[in-house]
């Protein structure tokens, strides 16, 4: 009897636990930073799923992948700690200062041919991080749309020593 009571007891704090986790994370119903197809200057953050799929087929995905864009009259992406694959190190990248097409509404989108991604690093004297081009990990076939409070992006990544990457993230705004 004692035993299923403390079954019970697990289960219940098991299920409680699930429940903090869904409180903590706060979707929006709706997109007030975005006006007439322009962005209001206010960071903006999706949360959401990135799907890594490598030249062979193999797939990665990241189900707590978090988008950030800044911006007025053009944006910038941060990709909060992006991995492409189980083996490649969480990045902070960032897509600085890019264009984008003013949509209707609460939309926009954006196609890029091709953009090298900033990518935060330490600095080797006094501390602190600065963003640093990285060449090597150019983004190619870039494209995405914000639709109210859907997100998704869409690229190509050549990572050195990994591959060729295609990347797909879907997200949903968070207040």
């Amino acid at each position: 009897m004692i035993e299923r009571l403390f079954l019970l007891a697990c289960a219940a704090l098991a299920l409680g636990a699930c429940d903090d986790r869904d409180d903590a994370i706060r979707f929006a119903a709706e997109n007030t930073e975005i006006e007439d197809g322009h962005l209001s200057g206010t960071n903006i953050h999706f949360l959401g799923t990135a799907t890594s799929t490598s030249a062979d087929g193999a797939v990665y995905t990241d189900t707590d992948a978090e988008f950030e864009f800044a911006g007025l009259d053009d944006f910038t992406l941060y990709m909060h700690r992006t991995r492409f694959a189980a083996a490649m190190p969480a990045l902070e990248m960032r897509l600085f200062a890019q264009p984008y097409t003013p949509g209707t509404g609460t939309s926009l989108s954006f196609d890029l041919e091709r953009v090298v991604p900033e990518v935060r690093l330490p600095n080797e004297v006094g501390g602190g991080y600065t963003y640093k081009p990285m060449e090597a990990y150019a983004l190619t076939e870039v494209e995405g749309a914000i639709d109210g409070v859907q997100c998704r992006v869409s690229f190509s990544c050549d990572v050195p020593r990994l591959g060729l990457y295609r990347v797909e993230y879907n997200g949903k705004l968070v207040k």
